[in-house]
């Protein structure tokens, strides 16, 4: 197994794994649970880690879940869908309605 990301934010580890699922890559989270031994173990080694098991998706995996989180921060009001022209909530990178996923404007 090759780990892939970790962040304080479980949430923020969920939705990477989420993101890997999507994509048909498996995955596993690790030190889920540690949270509550910050005191007897130093912060950074208490922080939710994903791990993908095969080492040839390792990078695809990697800047599947950079794109992500850049969308993820770029996205910071509403964004109309350019498949169906719904109006999405920002913290969604893929339509509600008809899955059309958001387009960067850069």
């Amino acid at each position: 197994m090759h780990k892939v990301y970790s962040s304080q934010d479980v949430t923020l580890v969920h939705f990477a794994r989420s993101v890997l699922e999507v994509n048909k890559i498996d995955s596993v989270i690790l030190r889920e649970q540690l949270s509550g031994a910050v005191g007897g173990l130093a912060p950074l080694d208490t922080w939710p880690e994903l791990w993908v098991h095969d080492a040839a998706e390792l990078e695809q995996a990697r800047q599947l879940i950079a794109s992500a989180m850049k969308k993820s921060d770029t996205l910071q009001t509403p964004w109309i869908c350019t498949g169906c022209g719904e109006k999405i909530e920002p913290q969604f990178t893929q339509c509600w309605q008809c899955e059309t996923e958001w387009e960067s404007r850069d």
